[in-house]
């Protein structure tokens, strides 16, 4: 994604808690000054702040935010097999570092009437799969509050949506699922995370994309609407009945 970001003219500002494959993958871009990393754990609120600061020096602005950290689910078969400290570790990283960054960019996002939230999810079969859950439900937390911003945020300038793969994909997380051949390849992130960075996906916002659905023989216009439902399952159960 990264990479696809800085083909389209993008500068990249890149984070994780592994500074090697941060400067590795600097390097191996070939963008010099427009790629810029940093550390952070992004559980602590103090480094998150940190990090928007590093952000803004290095670039002047964030104008897309692309929230793509999250750690697996742990090794259990049952859902009550997870331990509250690991389900409270989840949700620090999987969802709530998501919000905290969201809430320190949307502002100046807002006061340029232009941005992008970029939220990377996972399937649902995923959520509701017994030896997946805990890591379903931070996703499903912070779909549901991408489709809610979605709505506060109309008219502002301000898109908030879902990109997932699809299916399992060939990275690290994904280690010894299967062989790398046979998963979904991180390329093909690349077509839907530039478009959604870019103004024509200008009013395009609380939708959820499938990378794996998206169609690079079509115009991105097409592709997009092939490969996009609502956001958070907005097409699924009723809604409530209210006064």
């Amino acid at each position: 994604m990264a990479t696809a970001l800085l083909n389209a003219g993008h500068r990249v500002f890149l984070t994780s808690t592994d500074i090697e494959s941060l400067d590795e993958t600097r390097r191996a871009s070939g963008a010099g000054e427009r790629a810029a990393v940093k550390t952070a754990n992004l559980g602590n609120e103090r480094e998150l702040a940190e990090l928007v600061d590093a952000a803004m020096h290095a670039f002047g602005r964030v104008d897309v935010l692309v929230s793509n950290a999250g750690i697996p689910n742990p090794a259990v078969r049952r859902p009550l097999d997870v331990t509250p400290d690991q389900l409270r570790r989840l949700f620090e990283i999987n969802t709530l570092a998501s919000i905290n960054l969201i809430r320190l960019v949307v502002p100046g996002m807002v006061a340029r009437r232009w941005g992008r939230i970029i939220f990377i999810s996972t399937s649902l079969d995923t959520m509701l799969d017994p030896d997946h859950v805990a890591y379903g439900m931070t996703k499903a937390a912070g779909e549901s509050f991408i489709a809610a911003l979605a709505t506060s945020f109309q008219s502002t300038g301000v898109t908030a949506n879902v990109l997932l793969p699809g299916g399992a994909v060939a990275t690290r997380m994904a280690a010894g699922v299967a062989d790398p051949k046979d998963l979904l390849q991180p390329e093909i992130m690349a077509a839907p995370i530039a478009w959604l960075a870019s103004d024509d996906s200008n009013n395009v916002t609380g939708r959820r994309f499938i990378a794996a659905k998206w169609n690079t023989a079509l115009n991105h216009a097409q592709a997009a609407q092939a490969a996009s439902a609502p956001a958070a399952w907005g097409g699924y159960g009723d809604k409530s009945i209210k006064p």
